[in-house]
């Protein structure tokens, strides 16, 4: 009866010990509403922006882009990752469950008058040696951090993303403010053009000419207020949230009329120090470490011990079995294997490290010419407004015509617009040279 109260006692421990299944059923159209019902102001994103410190301000590049490392599914699914590693920790730490054996057995053949039952239990309990469990949580942890830095990269692409569709749409906005502006200058240079063809003084050519240019004007300010139609779209997009999650904010550009200066010793540090996506790989080669000792410990056998007892016939017998494993082939094949992951691991790392340098040599040179390209665009823009500045007063004097002053007025609206074309091609290198380092300028 005593033995029956004791396999009772083990069942309840045991059942005790477990954990109930929680059911998280999926569903596709629960998932699409879900997104459809996204906003800018969701209290969940709102504790993450307060979290990180920007709770408060404009919808510029940067708070956008926590706003995309909160909602973009890549981002989501990085961090999912990185918790299932993290889990994995817990896994790493646990030490080995004791097995539990009871073997009854019964003797239908029996001379005496002592029970014809037989009964016998053992418990066995695995002992790791050389520090196993150890280095396999190093493991595990190294895996882990891994991961987090892989979250911190995709945010990073996130934010690229976000930073280029921003940047498109300032792009085309602008475009057809000074587009408009241009497309009104044609038109009167145009009538202008016309009461002085009737009147003799220019050939119908000269108004040809205008009104080819007016409609190539026409063609740019279509081809803008398309980018401009799907730019929003893409910004959504970038973010992870709907359309409609854009209408009802206003979008902060002035982070696109700085173009700061540079130093390339700190550029050169950050990208080969700092990335997120090169300490992923600094601690994937920490994991590999990890395993190749986990493996060398793997040399030294595991004691199991088994302490048991028997009933056999009337007699109560103890007994203590201890079993190891026999070292004979020394662990060498999964040792070179863990030794080559090791030698892999570090090829990465220093082969990313070799194309961040190329990148960034590349960035810091575009960054470098498109500044000054931009510079001589505003210089050019400024002579042209002051040319326009001369004419007018000249105008004015009876000096010239007012012909005169519509075109240096076109001469210097295409400056502004040559203008816009070298400041948005700057902050494109400004956005290549930032992915290059990961970080903002």
């Amino acid at each position: 009866m005593k033995y029956t109260r004791l396999l009772f006692i083990l069942a309840v421990a045991a059942l005790n010990s477990c954990l109930s299944y929680q059911a998280r059923p999926l569903s596709a159209e629960a998932s699409s509403a879900a997104f459809a019902g996204r906003s800018l102001s969701d209290p969940g994103l709102r504790q993450f922006l307060a979290e990180q410190k920007a709770e408060n301000g404009t919808w510029e590049v940067n708070r956008l882009a926590l706003a995309a490392a909160y909602f973009h599914p890549d981002v989501t699914l990085a961090r999912a990752e990185a918790e299932e590693l993290y889990a994995a920790i817990k896994t790493a730490k646990q030490r080995p469950n004791p097995v539990f054996t009871f073997g009854p057995q019964y003797a239908s053949f029996h001379r005496t008058s002592i029970t014809p039952w037989f009964l016998a239990g053992n418990v066995f309990y695995q002992i790791e040696t050389a520090g196993k469990r150890t280095r396999r949580t190093e493991q595990a942890m190294a895996a882990a951090e891994a991961a987090r830095w892989r979250v911190s990269a995709r945010a990073w692409t996130a934010r690229s993303r976000v930073r280029l569709a921003m940047l498109e749409l300032h792009s085309a906005r602008e475009n057809i403010r000074l587009l408009e502006t241009e497309q009104k200058l044609h038109d009167e240079a145009i009538k202008k053009l016309t009461a002085q063809m009737e009147a003799g003084d220019v050939s119908p050519f000269e108004l040809t000419q205008a009104r080819l240019a007016l409609n190539r004007t026409r063609l740019a300010l279509q081809d803008a207020q398309r980018l401009a139609a799907t730019g929003e779209a893409k910004l959504a997009a970038a973010v992870g949230v709907p359309l409609s999650a854009l209408k009802s904010i206003t979008l902060d550009f002035s982070g696109f009329t700085r173009l700061p200066a540079q130093s390339t010793s700190s550029s050169r540090r950050m990208a080969l120090t700092q990335r997120a996506d090169l300490m992923a790989l600094l601690a994937d080669y920490a994991a590999a470490e990890s395993a190749l000792r986990l493996e060398y410990a793997k040399q030294y056998p595991d004691i199991r011990l088994g302490p048991g007892f028997d009933y056999n016939q009337g007699q109560n017998r103890w007994q203590l079995g201890v079993s190891l494993e026999l070292p004979i082939n020394g662990n060498r094949g999964p040792i070179a294997q863990a030794e080559a992951k090791r030698k892999s691991a570090e090829a990465r790392f220093l082969a990313q490290q070799d194309t961040i340098q190329g990148e960034l040599n590349i960035a810091l040179a575009a960054y470098e010419a498109s500044r000054k390209k931009a510079q001589t665009a505003a210089t050019l823009s400024q002579e042209s407004a002051a040319a326009a500045g001369t004419t007018k007063r000249m105008v004015d004097a009876g000096e010239l015509s007012p012909l005169e002053l519509t075109r240096r007025q076109i001469e210097a609206s295409t400056a502004n617009l040559a203008r816009m074309a070298a400041d948005i091609e700057a902050q494109t290198a400004a956005g290549a040279l930032e992915d290059a380092m990961q970080a903002r300028l």
